[in-house]
Protein backbone atom coordinates (compact mmCIF):
# COMPACT_ATOMS: atom_id res chain seq x y z
CA UNK A 1 0.00 0.00 0.00
CA UNK A 2 1.15 3.40 -0.45
CA UNK A 3 0.98 5.41 2.35
CA UNK A 4 0.83 9.10 0.69
CA UNK A 5 -2.05 7.79 -1.35
CA UNK A 6 -4.17 7.84 2.19
CA UNK A 7 -3.87 11.32 3.75
CA UNK A 8 -5.82 10.56 6.76
CA UNK A 9 -3.64 7.19 7.37
CA UNK A 10 -0.59 9.32 6.78
CA UNK A 11 -0.93 12.17 8.94
CA UNK A 12 -1.98 10.32 11.80
CA UNK A 13 0.95 7.69 11.42
CA UNK A 14 3.27 10.73 10.99
CA UNK A 15 1.00 12.01 14.29
CA UNK A 16 1.94 8.96 16.45
CA UNK A 17 5.69 9.04 14.87
CA UNK A 18 6.28 12.52 16.22
CA UNK A 19 5.01 11.71 19.44
CA UNK A 20 7.36 8.69 20.05
CA UNK A 21 4.11 6.27 20.59
CA UNK A 22 4.91 4.37 17.23
CA UNK A 23 7.54 1.73 18.03
CA UNK A 24 9.36 -1.00 17.14
CA UNK A 25 9.21 -2.45 13.55
CA UNK A 26 6.59 -0.11 12.43
CA UNK A 27 8.36 2.93 13.22
CA UNK A 28 11.45 1.81 11.40
CA UNK A 29 9.29 1.03 8.37
CA UNK A 30 8.13 4.21 8.74
CA UNK A 31 11.48 5.96 8.65
CA UNK A 32 12.24 3.71 5.56
CA UNK A 33 9.06 5.50 3.52
CA UNK A 34 9.99 8.63 4.59
CA UNK A 35 13.76 8.11 2.79
CA UNK A 36 11.96 7.22 0.03
CA UNK A 37 8.82 9.28 -0.70
CA UNK A 38 8.90 13.32 -0.07
CA UNK A 39 5.62 12.90 0.92
CA UNK A 40 5.94 10.85 3.90
CA UNK A 41 8.78 12.99 5.21
CA UNK A 42 6.68 15.87 4.92
CA UNK A 43 4.15 14.66 6.89
CA UNK A 44 6.79 13.54 9.70
CA UNK A 45 8.42 16.93 9.77
CA UNK A 46 4.95 18.79 9.80
CA UNK A 47 4.14 17.23 13.10
CA UNK A 48 7.80 17.57 14.64
CA UNK A 49 7.37 21.53 13.51
CA UNK A 50 3.63 21.82 15.31
CA UNK A 51 5.00 19.59 18.39
CA UNK A 52 8.53 21.16 18.80
CA UNK A 53 7.09 23.75 21.48
CA UNK A 54 4.84 21.84 23.61
CA UNK A 55 7.61 21.12 25.84
CA UNK A 56 7.83 25.15 26.75
CA UNK A 57 4.19 24.87 27.58
CA UNK A 58 4.42 22.48 30.40
CA UNK A 59 5.90 23.75 34.03
CA UNK A 60 8.73 22.03 35.09
CA UNK A 61 8.61 19.48 37.72
CA UNK A 62 10.45 17.74 40.20
CA UNK A 63 9.23 13.71 40.50
CA UNK A 64 9.27 12.15 43.63
CA UNK A 65 12.27 9.70 44.55
CA UNK A 66 9.94 6.76 44.38
CA UNK A 67 9.37 7.45 40.65
CA UNK A 68 12.79 9.26 40.12
CA UNK A 69 14.11 6.00 41.10
CA UNK A 70 12.08 4.01 38.93
CA UNK A 71 13.08 5.79 36.09
CA UNK A 72 16.52 5.10 36.90
CA UNK A 73 16.03 1.26 36.86
CA UNK A 74 14.34 1.47 33.66
CA UNK A 75 16.77 3.53 31.99
CA UNK A 76 19.56 1.04 32.90
CA UNK A 77 21.16 4.00 35.25
CA UNK A 78 20.96 2.04 38.46
CA UNK A 79 20.65 -1.73 39.36
CA UNK A 80 17.13 -2.18 40.58
CA UNK A 81 17.03 -3.34 44.48
CA UNK A 82 16.81 -7.03 44.80
CA UNK A 83 14.03 -7.22 46.73
CA UNK A 84 11.26 -5.30 44.36
CA UNK A 85 8.77 -7.50 43.35
CA UNK A 86 6.41 -7.23 40.02
CA UNK A 87 3.38 -5.76 40.41
CA UNK A 88 0.68 -7.77 40.86
CA UNK A 89 -2.07 -7.82 37.72
CA UNK A 90 -5.43 -6.30 38.79
CA UNK A 91 -8.01 -9.15 39.17
CA UNK A 92 -11.51 -8.50 39.52
CA UNK A 93 -12.01 -11.51 42.07
CA UNK A 94 -9.62 -9.46 44.79
CA UNK A 95 -11.07 -10.00 48.10
CA UNK A 96 -13.46 -7.13 49.98
CA UNK A 97 -11.81 -3.75 49.22
CA UNK A 98 -11.56 -4.45 45.43
CA UNK A 99 -8.99 -3.68 43.25
CA UNK A 100 -10.11 -0.23 42.36
CA UNK A 101 -9.74 0.97 45.35
CA UNK A 102 -6.20 -0.26 45.88
CA UNK A 103 -4.73 1.00 42.87
CA UNK A 104 -4.26 4.52 43.88
CA UNK A 105 -1.57 3.29 45.98
CA UNK A 106 0.24 1.10 43.62
CA UNK A 107 2.97 2.96 41.62
CA UNK A 108 2.49 0.95 38.31
CA UNK A 109 -0.78 2.89 38.34
CA UNK A 110 1.09 6.07 38.44
CA UNK A 111 4.44 5.12 36.71
CA UNK A 112 3.25 6.75 33.54
CA UNK A 113 1.16 9.58 34.90
CA UNK A 114 4.01 12.28 34.03
CA UNK A 115 4.01 11.17 29.74
CA UNK A 116 0.40 11.02 30.14
CA UNK A 117 0.79 14.31 31.08
CA UNK A 118 2.57 15.45 28.51
CA UNK A 119 0.81 12.90 25.60
CA UNK A 120 -2.11 14.66 26.48
CA UNK A 121 -1.23 18.40 25.84
CA UNK A 122 0.94 17.13 22.36
CA UNK A 123 -2.17 15.21 21.37
CA UNK A 124 -5.09 18.28 22.63
CA UNK A 125 -2.82 20.35 20.26
CA UNK A 126 -2.92 18.40 17.66
CA UNK A 127 -6.95 17.60 17.79
CA UNK A 128 -6.92 21.59 17.93
CA UNK A 129 -4.68 22.36 14.79
CA UNK A 130 -6.74 19.94 13.02
CA UNK A 131 -10.02 21.11 14.12
CA UNK A 132 -9.60 24.10 12.99
CA UNK A 133 -8.09 23.60 9.77
CA UNK A 134 -11.50 21.78 9.22
CA UNK A 135 -13.40 24.98 10.06
CA UNK A 136 -15.25 22.62 12.56
CA UNK A 137 -16.16 23.93 16.41
CA UNK A 138 -14.02 23.97 19.37
CA UNK A 139 -11.92 20.45 19.94
CA UNK A 140 -13.36 17.50 22.14
CA UNK A 141 -11.31 18.01 25.75
CA UNK A 142 -8.73 15.26 26.31
CA UNK A 143 -10.13 13.71 29.70
CA UNK A 144 -7.62 10.70 30.37
CA UNK A 145 -5.10 8.48 28.44
CA UNK A 146 -4.97 4.89 29.82
CA UNK A 147 -1.79 2.57 29.27
CA UNK A 148 -1.15 -0.64 29.38
CA UNK A 149 0.53 -2.88 31.16
CA UNK A 150 3.88 -2.35 30.22
CA UNK A 151 2.72 1.81 30.68
CA UNK A 152 2.66 2.38 27.17
CA UNK A 153 -0.38 3.96 25.92
CA UNK A 154 -2.93 2.29 24.76
CA UNK A 155 -6.34 4.43 24.79
CA UNK A 156 -7.02 7.80 24.53
CA UNK A 157 -10.49 9.20 25.82
CA UNK A 158 -11.90 12.77 25.38
CA UNK A 159 -15.13 14.66 26.10
CA UNK A 160 -17.18 15.98 23.02
CA UNK A 161 -19.08 18.37 24.93
CA UNK A 162 -21.47 19.59 22.12
CA UNK A 163 -21.95 15.92 21.19
CA UNK A 164 -22.67 14.73 24.78
CA UNK A 165 -20.30 12.01 24.12
CA UNK A 166 -16.99 10.21 25.10
CA UNK A 167 -14.55 9.97 22.36
CA UNK A 168 -12.34 6.35 23.17
CA UNK A 169 -9.67 6.02 20.49
CA UNK A 170 -7.46 2.96 20.81
CA UNK A 171 -3.59 3.48 20.46
CA UNK A 172 -2.97 -0.37 20.93
CA UNK A 173 -2.57 -3.02 18.80
CA UNK A 174 -4.33 -5.57 20.82
CA UNK A 175 -6.45 -9.00 18.73
CA UNK A 176 -9.67 -9.84 20.64
CA UNK A 177 -11.60 -12.91 18.83
CA UNK A 178 -14.73 -12.62 18.00
CA UNK A 179 -16.18 -13.37 21.05
CA UNK A 180 -14.57 -10.54 23.10
CA UNK A 181 -15.08 -7.12 22.92
CA UNK A 182 -13.52 -4.12 25.23
CA UNK A 183 -15.44 -2.01 28.29
CA UNK A 184 -14.55 1.07 29.53
CA UNK A 185 -15.41 1.80 33.56
CA UNK A 186 -15.21 4.70 35.55
CA UNK A 187 -13.13 3.86 38.72
CA UNK A 188 -14.66 6.23 42.09
CA UNK A 189 -12.41 6.52 44.86
CA UNK A 190 -15.25 4.87 46.91
CA UNK A 191 -17.85 2.67 45.52
CA UNK A 192 -18.23 -0.12 42.53
CA UNK A 193 -16.66 0.26 39.25
CA UNK A 194 -19.17 2.22 36.98
CA UNK A 195 -19.63 0.99 33.06
CA UNK A 196 -19.23 4.00 30.61
CA UNK A 197 -20.22 1.84 27.90
CA UNK A 198 -18.69 -1.13 25.70
CA UNK A 199 -16.35 -0.22 23.20
CA UNK A 200 -16.38 -2.86 21.25
CA UNK A 201 -13.09 -3.94 19.16
CA UNK A 202 -13.15 -0.79 16.52
CA UNK A 203 -9.98 1.95 16.99
CA UNK A 204 -12.50 4.45 17.52
CA UNK A 205 -16.25 4.88 18.97
CA UNK A 206 -18.64 7.67 20.60
CA UNK A 207 -19.79 6.40 23.99
CA UNK A 208 -23.55 8.41 24.24
CA UNK A 209 -23.63 10.11 27.91
CA UNK A 210 -25.66 12.96 29.39
CA UNK A 211 -22.62 14.86 31.39
CA UNK A 212 -19.13 14.06 32.55
CA UNK A 213 -18.68 11.49 35.30
CA UNK A 214 -18.40 13.45 38.93
CA UNK A 215 -15.50 12.51 40.82
CA UNK A 216 -13.68 10.01 39.27
CA UNK A 217 -10.01 9.73 39.64
CA UNK A 218 -9.76 6.95 37.13
CA UNK A 219 -11.15 5.18 34.16
CA UNK A 220 -9.91 1.42 32.99
CA UNK A 221 -11.12 -0.92 30.39
CA UNK A 222 -11.69 -4.62 30.84
CA UNK A 223 -12.27 -7.63 28.29
CA UNK A 224 -15.55 -9.26 28.47
CA UNK A 225 -17.64 -11.08 26.34
CA UNK A 226 -20.18 -9.32 23.81
CA UNK A 227 -22.50 -7.47 25.34
CA UNK A 228 -20.36 -6.00 28.09
CA UNK A 229 -19.71 -7.44 31.52
CA UNK A 230 -22.62 -9.60 33.26
CA UNK A 231 -20.96 -8.85 36.74
CA UNK A 232 -22.78 -5.60 38.14
CA UNK A 233 -20.41 -5.18 40.77
CA UNK A 234 -18.01 -4.36 37.56
CA UNK A 235 -15.47 -6.12 35.23
CA UNK A 236 -15.57 -10.17 34.82
CA UNK A 237 -13.02 -10.08 32.59
CA UNK A 238 -9.23 -9.11 32.58
CA UNK A 239 -8.80 -5.37 33.08
CA UNK A 240 -6.30 -4.50 30.25
CA UNK A 241 -5.74 -0.60 30.04
CA UNK A 242 -5.79 1.60 33.25
CA UNK A 243 -4.92 5.35 33.69
CA UNK A 244 -6.06 8.55 36.13
CA UNK A 245 -8.15 11.04 34.37
CA UNK A 246 -6.85 14.48 34.10
CA UNK A 247 -9.64 16.33 33.11
CA UNK A 248 -10.16 18.65 36.03
CA UNK A 249 -13.50 19.05 36.08
CA UNK A 250 -13.98 15.29 36.21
Amino acid sequence: MKLAAHPELLDRVAAQYALGVLRGGARRRLEQLAREDPAVRAAIHRWQARLSGVAELQAAAEPVDKVWCGIEERLGWKPAEAHAQPARPLRPADPAGGWWQRLWSTPVFWRGAAAAMALVAVLAIGIGVRLAQQGEAAPAEVVAVLNDDRAQPAMLVSWDAGARSLIVRRLDHMELSERQVLQLWALPAGGKPRSLGVIGRAPEVRLALAHLPEAVPALAVSIEPPGGSPNADGPSGPVVFKGPVIHSRL
